[in-house]
């Protein structure tokens, strides 16, 4: 179930009036941009939600325009662009809402697919997501969908750090102002919409009747390894997605970019997994048992492609592709414990980062090799960071570098005001989302512990507005350091499930048989140290080599040939090419290149 509030469409852009201005002639023979104001809008009826038939595209109102290379267009709201119509017909525009999920039943089980496994249920939660329209053509332009990690960190970095139509990133902002326009928007290249996980950011848990919220050890039941694991985590967002392709159906077809960095990267490997072969998940060859996800994923697929007639055999991961077949990586966690291993004999070896850092600080860095003994390279090299007040998350910054943004993140998601300048939607966030205040939100709950976070009432003004919250409850958390031990439990490791575990790579690099992937370099990021990624992969029996192939100022190719045989699924396949742009930036590089990360991905799509 998904409740929300849709705002109008906004302004289409420089681009997009100037790509009007060439394609579409007045009737007097001049040529002219056609004004999305004078276009149909389905949120000015006055209605608080928006169903299905409100997206149906429109033509009332379409002036009388000369033929022209695009001919008639189908409404007001389309840009013409090479022959071809790009609309916005179902008016869509900022939107954001709940995702209600209800206890799941299903099965967790070794990585390896093989018993023994054991039956779970997960808790009901409801799902946060928020949602910002492409400049012009959302009828059929991407569908970015961003996420962080941890886990148990919320999607407000990639929210609120130079991704959507506004930012919070203080380069941008200055001393000023807590919010400012971002020149940098990603939707310039199609429709954005962010998703924070289970208990994470504003997205919050349910323990309905008969059980009972004020009950820590109910609540404590509830916050284990049946609802807090990599595969349900992915699970959670899949079913968001559905639900947001069932809500606006205008975007049900389009190519879909996941956009997740640092654990979200696992998390999209699972996502893609799941969505690519779906039938995996129903006939117990993963983790994670789940028939009823198969069901919906293959239900949405037949609906796509009609032209199947209902038959799920034929649903292959070449044809899952065709929509989600994209990804963008920033800074991810991609092969368990591998990915530390190979960052470890890089920042031992010639041309590590640690070297570079030695010099600027005028301490000699040394090795694990040379100081002998106990000494793992991986945390070797973040204690020297760290030692000498320097972020191993950015090896420029102060050692308080994570803290900093989290809080940065806390503060601005905590004050109303710029959450509502952040979204953009007609109505401040607490009327369009009336579950979101004390007197509806029901029996939420955040945490077993009512001490975990900081009170609302002095983290922000929420509670001035929305009613002040149960004391296991709030209204937004940054990190959830609950969350993040669940899925690093001792339980989680013995399903070879905890977020090191290395078979996750392999759930990568068969993704990558299928969607084309864009992942992000910086020397000054030790904790996801990406240029050790190549070594990584080539550890994997289905990788043969990982050639290297460097271009201008650090940015790369790597050119992964697979084993014979690697994959059954495609016997042909010799080949796969990631695009690995680089960057002179921190953990965060949204918030340090955004410039230049847009015209990345922006070049990256345009590839063939």
């Amino acid at each position: 179930m998904t409740s929300r509030r849709r705002a109008p469409a906004g302004s289409m852009g420089v681009l997009a009036l100037s790509l009007l201005g060439a394609c579409a002639q007045r009737g007097d023979g001049e040529v002219g941009a056609l004004e999305l104001g004078d276009s149909a809008d389905t949120s000015e009826t006055g209605e608080d939600t928006v169903t299905g038939d409100d997206e149906a595209s429109t033509t009332a109102g379409v002036p009388d325009l000369p033929a022209h290379e695009c001919g008639e267009p189908p409404c007001e709201a389309c840009v013409c662009v090479d022959e071809q119509w790009l609309c916005n017909c179902a008016g869509l525009g900022n939107d954001a809402g709940f995702v209600e999920l209800p206890p799941r039943d299903h099965a967790l089980g070794p990585a390896d697919g093989s018993g023994p496994t054991q039956d779970s249920t997960t808790a009901p939660a409801r799902m946060f997501w928020a949602m910002q329209a492409a400049e012009f053509g959302a009828d059929d332009r991407p569908v970015f969908v961003f996420f962080n990690g941890g886990p148990g960190v919320s999607s407000g970095m990639l929210l609120g750090l130079n991704i959507g139509q506004q930012t919070f990133a203080p380069l941008e902002t200055g001393p000023d102002e807590t919010v400012a326009r971002n020149p940098n928007s990603w939707t310039a290249l199609g429709t954005l919409v962010w998703i924070d996980a289970r208990h994470t950011g504003f997205s919050h848990g349910l323990l309905p009747p008969p059980a009972d919220v004020t009950d820590a050890a109910q609540r404590s039941a509830a916050m284990d390894l049946s609802s807090f694991n990599a595969y349900v985590d992915a699970a959670d967002f899949v079913r968001v997605l559905l639900e947001l392709f069932e809500q606006h159906p205008s975007l049900a077809d389009n190519p879909v970019v996941l956009v997740a960095e640092s654990y979200g990267g696992t998390r999209a490997q699972l996502m893609l997994d799941m969505l690519l072969q779906p039938q995996a998940y129903a006939e117990g060859s993963r983790p994670l048992v789940d028939p009823a996800l198969a069901e919906a994923v293959l239900a949405h697929h037949l609906a796509v492609h009609p032209e199947l007639e209902g038959e799920a055999a034929a649903v292959s991961p070449e044809l899952a592709a065709e929509q989600f077949g994209r990804q963008v990586l920033i800074q991810p966690a991609l092969t368990g414990v591998v990915q530390r291993i190979t960052a470890g004999e890089a920042f031992e070896g010639p041309d590590s980062p640690l070297l570079e850092l030695a010099e600027e600080l005028g301490v000699p860095y040394q090795t694990c090799a040379e100081l002998g003994g106990a000494c793992n390279p991986y945390g070797h090299a973040h204690t020297y960071a760290t030692t000498h007040d320097r972020s191993p998350y950015d090896t420029r910054s102060p050692a308080s570098w994570l803290v900093d943004i989290l809080d940065l993140v806390a503060l601005r998601l905590n004050a109303t005001a710029d959450v509502d300048a952040l979204l953009g939607l007609d109505l401040p966030l607490l009327d369009a989302l009336p579950q979101m205040s004390a007197a509806e939100r029901g029996p939420a709950w955040r945490s077993v512990s009512t001490t975990a976070f900081t009170p609302d009432a002095q983290a922000g003004d929420w509670p001035e507005l929305g009613g002040e919250l149960q004391p296991w409850d709030r209204y937004f958390v940054t990190f959830h350091h609950e969350v993040f031990n669940e899925f690093d439990s001792s339980a989680a490791a013995a399903l070879d499930i905890d977020p090191i575990d290395e078979h996750f790579g392999e759930r990568f690099l068969t993704n990558l048989a299928w969607v084309d992937t864009l992942i992000t370099q910086t020397p000054h990021d030790l904790v996801v140290y990406t240029p050790a990624l190549p070594a990584a992969f080539e550890t994997y029996a289905m990788v043969s080599e990982v050639e290297v192939e460097e271009g201008p100022e650090g940015d790369a190719r790597w050119h992964v040939s697979y084993s014979p045989g690697a994959l059954p699924q495609r016997p042909e396949l010799d080949l796969r090419t990631i695009t690995a742009p680089r960057y002179t930036a921190s953990h965060a590089i949204s918030a340090d290149a955004p410039e230049k990360f847009l015209a990345d991905v922006e070049a990256w799509l345009e590839l063939d």
